[in-house]
This record gives structure tokens, C-alpha cells and sequence, in this order.
């Protein structure tokens, strides 16, 4: 009997040690991950560069510039580093950063000179701002975005630094941090200031070129300008409220008020390319800023000193350029081998590498603009254990433009410690499928054996329980 038992705990004892290493083995490759290093994300350019060739459009603006909002790649260029006053700048820094500060209900009081503004402005919504009215700051940035009020953006500008010139601080800060290095601002609505003296080059003749004009005191580009709404779409209020071609709004808890776009048409004539505007006009020259998609690459385009009259074809011709040239395909897809290079432990075991994640490029239709050295820059050395999620190197890319594209990439399989004997265990089972399977057969035929036993114990011991009453009760 003595022996028996013995036999029954031993039995008991080597299936429970089986069960903890099979627990170990399965849980040990879930649960790595959440305790890994995120990799480092895609590389991005910290310069706006040019796809070349640039596009051939006929345009009559001045200048003008499409930046893919992915990478910040100009896809197309017209004197886009020139400074020139470029009304739109104001009133979008002016709106972005009413969005990031202010509720979209807060209640704006307008002022005197925001009032005094409001007398020279013509809006479709019949609106008149007047001294000590209240109007939501939906409803102004509406009003800035879909008719360029000046009247709506000093209001704006009031509610958060009380003056514009406190407000106009803030808009330059802001540039600064955005690297808008070609922008100054000297106020929140856009009107031109210009120095007395010094011709440059930076307004356009009424043919659309460039010529001869005072330098401007306020002034940016059409890159930094581009940069700039690649941030603002960043802010979801933003980014909302310049996708809308029409709203209705509710003013003062009673009436209804329709709001137009003024470049409304913008949307159907692109057949919804162009998905969000803003137009403006100074000393009668055209300036627009759109956002959209062309062959899934969503793009910025903006547009300045053109003609009013050629408004539409200007921004048409730059979204069928667009079309017609560069299409956005994947460059690696996740989980795909880099079998150029392999890397290894510090002990010397080899492993392989894969992308992380589906990366996207654009590039000329036809043209997979890359060049011919990929190079890998690994970050080892590298120390057990090794876990499948871990950016062990990167994969570098060269485009022919002179840019490239870094792309994380991660071990093909974990590789476990080899500290203690179990983990030299477990890594011979990773390595083994046969052996793997075979001991998962036997553990299975174990723990059903086991079973039994315990059904087999539990029924003897009711049994003998039974007995032992049925004993008391005759002794009775």
C-alpha cells in the first residue's frame, strides 16, 4: 500500500510539472508583446523636397504648390518659396488656433472693431455683425472659412488675447514651432503691409507672372503655407469645418441661417477631388487653399496671385496634373522577408528579418522612382531574449530625388533566454514542431490517464464511505 501511494503522488507531482512548462510555453509568446519596445515609426523628411520632373500645368496663378500630406513631398512647384502676402496664412493660423484653444459653442462678443470691419463685408448669409451681438465660434469660423471675414477673425482674435496685436503674438509662435521659417505676421485678417521702399519680387502682373512690388511686411510661401494646413488637419474641428461646402446654423436660439461656400463649386467641378476650401481675394489677385484625394493620395494644394476669373481652372488643372502623373503604391507590406541581410544574438544564433508595417509611397506613374541601394542600418548588438515585435534594424530606401524612406523591421521568429534550463527547453520546443507535437500527445494521454486515476480514487473513496456508515448503523 505504502508503495502504491507513493506511486499515486509521484504520478500527481511529474503532471503538474508538465502542466506549469506547458502553461510557460504557451503563455510566455503572448504575453511578450505587451511588454515590448514599440519600434520606431517610418522616417520622415524634416525638409519639403520636390518630386522631379515637376508637373507641366498651365496655370495663370503665380505661384502655387501640391504637397502630399503623407510625407510632405511637393508634387508640384510654381516660385512656392518666393514671400509673398498670401491672405489665407492669417486667417488659417487664425482659425487653428481658435479650434485647439475655444469649444466650438463658446458665445464670442463682438467688438467695436470687429464691427466696424464687418460694415465693409458683403456675406450670402445677410449677416450684419454689430457691436455687443453674440455669435457662436462655429458660426465665425464659418464666416472666416466660407466669405474670408475679417470682421469674424478680429472677433476671434479679441476672445482670446483681447487685442490683435497680443492674438498676432501667439500666430508667430505658433509658426515658429511649425519651422514656417519664411512666415511673419503682422495681423489675424490677412490685409496686406507693405515697407515704403525696396522693390522685390513677390505680386503678379494681370497676365499671372510674377513682377515687380513693394516687399511685404507680412508675408509667407506657399510651402510654409502648405505646411500649415498639414498641421490644421491634424485638428478635428479644423479639419472638419473646411470639408464643409454648406451649413445651416441656428443664430441667437431662433433663426435659421444658410451658409454658402463661396467656392462651393469646387466640389462638383473636381467630382469631389477637392474636398474642403478656403478663397480669398486682395488688390485683385485670386488665392486659394484646398485639401483632397487624387488616386488615394491625399493632397494640399494651394494656389496664389492668380486671376479671379481662372480661380477654378487654376485648381482643376493641378488636381488633373496630379491625376494623370502620380499614383501611391505599396513600397514593403508587413510581415514580408527582407531576405537581403540576417542578424544574430550576441551567443551567435542567426534569425531573419521582416517590415513591420505596410508602408505607402507616391511616385511618377510608371516610374517606381526608386534607386538601386537599399541599405539596412541594424540597431544591435542584440541580447536574449529576442521578441517578434522588438525594431531590431531599418531598411532604407533611396528615391531618386536624393530622399529615402526608413522602414522598421523585426525579428522573423522570438528567440527565448537560454539563462535557465527550462528556457533552453522551451527553445528546443519552438525550434521542433515534431517534438513539440509529440510531447503535447503525451501530456494529452497523461492527463487523461490522470483523470481516470482521480475518478477511479473518487469512486473507491465513496465506496469505502459506505461502507463505514453501513458498519455504524448494524453496530446500532
Amino acid at each position: 500500500m505504502r508503495v502504491g501511494k507513493y506511486s499515486g503522488s509521484r504520478n500527481w507531482r511529474a503532471g503538474l510539472i508538465l502542466i506549469t512548462g506547458l502553461f510557460v510555453f504557451f503563455f510566455f509568446p503572448i504575453a511578450i508583446p505587451f511588454f515590448s519596445t514599440p519600434g520606431a515609426a517610418v522616417a520622415a523628411e524634416e525638409t519639403i523636397a520636390a518630386y522631379t520632373p515637376d508637373l507641366q500645368v498651365d496655370i495663370t496663378s503665380g505661384a502655387a504648390v501640391v504637397v502630399d500630406t503623407t510625407r510632405l513631398r511637393r508634387l508640384y512647384v510654381k516660385n512656392a518659396d518666393i514671400h509673398m502676402n498670401i491672405p489665407a496664412a492669417s486667417k488659417i493660423m487664425t482659425a487653428l488656433i481658435a479650434c485647439e484653444r475655444l469649444p466650438l459653442d463658446t458665445q464670442i462678443t463682438i467688438s467695436t472693431v470687429a464691427a466696424e470691419a464687418a460694415v465693409k463685408e458683403n456675406t450670402s448669409d445677410n449677416v450684419t455683425l454689430k457691436t455687443g451681438d453674440k455669435y457662436t465660434l462655429e458660426y465665425l469660423l464659418l464666416r472666416l472659412i466660407f466669405y474670408n471675414s475679417d470682421a469674424a477673425a478680429l472677433a476671434i482674435a479679441e476672445q482670446i488675447s483681447n487685442v490683435e496685436n497680443k492674438f498676432v503674438e501667439l500666430m508667430n509662435a505658433k509658426a515658429i514651432s511649425y519651422t514656417m521659417s519664411n512666415t511673419v505676421f503682422i495681423n489675424c485678417t490677412g490685409k496686406a503691409v507693405y515697407l515704403d521702399v525696396q522693390p522685390s519680387v513677390g505680386a503678379t502682373d494681370n497676365e499671372g507672372g510674377l513682377s515687380a512690388a513693394p516687399v511685404p511686411q507680412q508675408y509667407t510661401t506657399p510651402t510654409d503655407l502648405a505646411h500649415l494646413v498639414s498641421y490644421a488637419m491634424l485638428d478635428a474641428n479644423f479639419s472638419k469645418l473646411i470639408r464643409k461646402s454648406s451649413e445651416y446654423l441656428v443664430l441667437g436660439g431662433e433663426t435659421l441661417v444658410p451658409m454658402r461656400n463661396e467656392v462651393q463649386a469646387i466640389w462638383t467641378l473636381s467630382e469631389d477631388q477637392i474636398t474642403g476650401a478656403l478663397y480669398c481675394e486682395s488688390e485683385g489677385q485670386a488665392y486659394m487653399v484646398a485639401v483632397g484625394k487624387v488616386n488615394d493620395i491625399s493632397i494640399i494644394l494651394v494656389t496664389a496671385a492668380g486671376l479671379p476669373a481662372q480661380r477654378y481652372n487654376d485648381m482643376l488643372g493641378l488636381v488633373k496634373g496630379c491625376a494623370a502623373t502620380y499614383v501611391q503604391t505599396p513600397l514593403v507590406e508587413a510581415g514580408e522577408a527582407f531576405a537581403s541581410e540576417k542578424e544574430k544574438t550576441v551567443d551567435g544564433e542567426d534569425f531573419g528579418l521582416v517590415y513591420k508595417k505596410t508602408v505607402y509611397y507616391i511616385h511618377p506613374i510608371n516610374d517606381d522612382f526608386l534607386e538601386s541601394n537599399v541599405q539596412y542600418q541594424s540597431f544591435g548588438p542584440h541580447s536574449r531574449p529576442i521578441e517578434q515585435s522588438l525594431t531590431v534594424g531599418q531598411v532604407i530606401f533611396h528615391l531618386k530625388d536624393g530622399t529615402s524612406i526608413a522602414v522598421d523591421v523585426s525579428p522573423d521568429r522570438q528567440i527565448l533566454s537560454n539563462i535557465t534550463l527550462l528556457n533552453q527547453a522551451l527553445n528546443v520546443l519552438q525550434n521542433n514542431n515534431n517534438l513539440f507535437y509529440i510531447l503535447l500527445a503525451a501530456s494529452s494521454i497523461l492527463l487523461i490517464w490522470m483523470f481516470i486515476l482521480a475518478v477511479m480514487k473518487v469512486t473507491r473513496l465513496i465506496r469505502l464511505t459506505r461502507l463505514v456508515i453501513f458498519e455504524k448503523r448494524s453496530r446500532r
